[in-house]
């Protein structure tokens, strides 16, 4: 089978977000000898692995899905019918099955890209340069595991801040007169758990050091809020204010409806697999809250355990790839027309 061969070559490459490029090279050095030289084979400016039938401006279909994973390695175990390495699910395993649809729709002449994105468990900055400097896509299947049978139509959108809140200070044995920074970031921190829900607010690090007899002046502290289209941006950040609030990086959330072209064909294909697709809606984000924009449909679909995302535990099966890459050829037959 293409795809579990494929996985079982670059799962063992540590590709941490940043430090791809040896798992590009082994993917690359896969496609060509797997396809037998029938579809061309190139590295974009960000790093990214692109596969056509042949280098073209724009493209009927993409299949996205990324090289790079969350830090932390382990020597792979692979049996005859399952891999188990960091990345496995999250999202080699997508992108091997991918390579395999890739591989036949080029046999049968359809217009598909394949993209082995950098950097998305980072800033998503693969996902960005092909956007603004890659081929145009009318259509596109983001490669994350959910969990071989459910269709993922959105995704939240996520702010990174860093609040920096101020205070006079004081004698520590008369907190009543005095003022404490940590204290007061940390009652905005509760408040602004209330104002944005069902938005998520996640303090991920606090910074202040001071005497043990003295009210601290100053806390910084770094926020990951995860949002809905409800929720706006403006209101997050008004939300930490009258402390200073910097914003680090954002993106915002990403939806279609399930009658859209992309999540109709996942599902069609599915079904003649007697499989009823689920349309889910996912807690974090992907390159598909970056790539949503500029298609004209997109939806996530992937092998694997969604569940065993980013843990000791991420392993895939030959089963789950198959039953993937049926889905992907199925889906692609109706959303990519002939060369």
């Amino acid at each position: 089978m293409i795809a579990f061969e494929v996985l079982r070559r670059i799962a063992p490459v540590y590709s941490p977000s940043g430090e791809e490029g040896p798992a590009v090279e082994a993917l690359r050095e896969a496609v060509e000898e797997l396809s037998g030289g029938t579809v061309e084979v190139w590295v974009d400016g960000a790093g990214n692995l692109l596969a056509a039938p042949s280098r073209k401006d724009r493209y009927d279909l993409g299949l996205i899905s990324h090289i790079d994973t969350v830090p932390g390695f382990w020597e792979p175990k692979v049996t005859e019918s399952s891999i188990s390495a960091r990345g496995a699910v999250d999202a080699k395993g997508p992108l091997s099955a991918m390579v395999e649809a890739l591989i036949r729709l080029a046999e049968e002449g359809r217009d598909v890209l394949l993209g082995a994105m950098v950097g998305e468990e980072d800033d998503s900055r693969g996902a960005k340069y092909l956007k603004e400097h890659g081929p145009k896509l009318k259509y596109v299947i983001i490669g994350e595991p959910s969990n071989t049978t459910d269709i993922v139509i959105g995704y939240r959108g996520y702010a990174w801040l860093q609040v920096e809140c101020s205070a006079k200070g004081g004698h520590a044995s008369s907190p009543e007169v005095g003022e404490s920074a940590v204290e007061k970031l940390w009652a905005l921190y509760q408040r602004a758990r209330e104002a944005l829900a069902p938005a998520t607010v996640s303090l991920t690090s606090i910074k202040s050091w001071n005497a043990f007899n003295v009210l601290p002046k100053k806390a910084v502290a770094r926020f990951d809020v995860r949002f809905p289209a409800s929720v706006g941006l403006e209101d997050i950040v008004k939300a930490f204010e009258p402390c200073a609030v910097s914003l680090h990086d954002w993106m915002p959330p990403a939806e279609v409806k399930p009658t859209s072209p992309v999540p109709r064909a996942l599902r069609r294909a599915l079904l003649k697999q007697g499989v009823k697709g689920r349309f889910v809606r996912k807690r974090g984000t992907s390159d598909m809250n970056v790539l949503a924009e500029a298609v004209e449909s997109i939806a996530a679909y992937g092998p694997g355990r969604s569940e065993l995302s980013h843990t000791e535990e991420e392993a895939i099966t030959k089963e789950e790839l198959r039953r993937a890459v049926r889905a992907y050829v199925e889906a692609g037959r109706e959303l990519a027309g002939e060369v």
